[in-house]
């Protein structure tokens, strides 16, 4: 065992007694010892629990999103389009109807007859208007009478067009109670007819097809003024406005 040397610094803890304990530090009192340096971070350290970007899914949204965009947008001018030019129905009046030849024959219940009707088309529209397979008919009452076929013809905006069509009835038949009702009428001197007009229409914006619509011109109770026993005759009171449907 070494000598003690008194006058050799001493080294190591001082001796506490048994049996005597010392206050803990005050509150604040730095710790007597050097704290460890930190340690530096692990640069291998990979953190699993990030989420990862799916790629697929973002594009998915984006297209979706762009393509309600683009509907929005498409059907908001097809709808600004329509309120501008809206397609009115054109519109249709007999101005003039004319009867040579007329008879209807009680015996063998038949007419025969020849009409000459005009018609004047108003186009209302800021749309051209082309039409096609254009029939139109003749009747008393709801008795058939003749049929004809009138040419096709276009119409540019807010245009007049005047067309004609003419009829022809060689010993029809009708109904026996028909044949009594226009004796009957022409013996006062006045024969309504009615007349049908029946045509594909199509709408167009420059050269461009707007609407396809399928009219039917009604124009009814059109008398025709006789002078005694004669088989001629005119339409009396004017010209008269026709009922258009689609």
């Amino acid at each position: 065992m070494a000598s003690s040397d008194p006058s050799r610094p001493a080294t190591g803890y001082p001796f506490v007694p048994n049996g005597i304990n010392y206050p803990p530090p005050p509150p604040g009192t730095a710790y007597p010892y050097q704290a460890p340096p930190p340690q530096p971070a692990n640069p291998y350290y990979y953190n699993t629990n990030q989420p990862y970007p799916n790629q697929r899914a973002t594009l998915l949204r984006r297209l979706i999103a762009a393509l309600i965009i683009v509907t929005v947008i498409f059907f908001t001018i097809l709808f600004i389009i329509w309120l501008v030019i809206r397609p009115h129905l054109p519109e249709f009046r007999v101005t003039s109807l004319s009867v040579s030849s007329f008879n209807v024959s009680s015996s063998s219940s038949s007419v025969t007859g020849n009409w000459n009707a005009r018609f004047q088309v108003y186009n209302p529209n800021k749309l051209k208007i082309s039409y096609d397979d254009i029939q139109s008919s003749i009747s008393y009452k709801s008795e058939f009478l003749s049929q004809t076929r009138i040419p096709p013809f276009k119409q540019g905006k807010k245009n007049v067009t005047d067309i004609n069509a003419e009829y022809g009835a060689v010993g029809s038949y009708i109904a026996g109670r028909a044949v009594n009702q226009i004796n009957g009428d022409k013996g006062r001197g006045s024969v309504s007819f009615n007349l049908k007009i029946v045509a594909d229409a199509v709408y167009r914006v420059g050269g461009f097809r707007a609407r396809r619509r399928l009219l039917r011109a009604f124009c009814d109770d059109l008398a025709v003024g006789f002078s005694g026993n004669g088989g001629s005759g005119n339409l009396t009171g004017g010209a008269k406005q026709c009922k258009v449907y689609s």
